[in-house]
């Protein structure tokens, strides 16, 4: 018997804890109806991990950053770049979506350039922006990240 898909990638007090107090998500490199907005740390995490984005239930991600470029470093501040790859696979519906062998029906991956932006809040680093740039995506990113309960035309 294969163990459950863990669920600390999707843990809510733990990406709240990488935050700074307001966060700024620029995605119109690559969603440019999704533009550029500024969050509560709280706001953030309850929309970016809810049932629009990453809260998907059908929705399996899988993010792997590449070797980091710091562009730049002082004592309050780090930008940091680095190459992305970013799965998204579909699982398909009717499966056992906590099974790690559910069969995905829809795929749709992206290669991007990533930059955040780190500042020290009480001592220790926080993301306070994320800024992908898209390269290129395979499937139709969009489709495959549709909110649960939605068909797939």
């Amino acid at each position: 018997m294969l163990p459950p898909i863990p669920t600390y990638y999707k843990d809510k007090s733990r990406v709240r804890a990488s935050l700074a107090p307001t966060i700024i998500v620029d995605y119109s490199k690559v969603v440019p109806e999704w533009g550029r907005e500024i969050f509560a740390a709280d706001v953030f995490v309850e929309q970016w991990l809810g049932p629009t984005h990453l809260g998907v239930k059908a929705l399996a991600t899988q993010h792997l950053l590449g070797v980091p470029y710091f562009r730049s470093v002082t004592e309050e501040r780090i930008v940091v770049e680095w190459q992305q790859l970013a799965s998204h696979g579909r699982r398909i519906e009717g499966e056992d979506h906590a099974h790690p062998m559910c069969k995905i029906g829809e795929i749709s991956d992206g290669r991007s350039w990533m930059q955040q932006i780190f500042v020290k809040v009480d001592g220790q680093w926080r993301i306070s922006e994320i800024q992908p740039e898209v390269l290129y995506h395979t499937g139709d990113f969009l489709k495959v990240g549709r909110p649960d309960g939605e068909g797939s035309a």
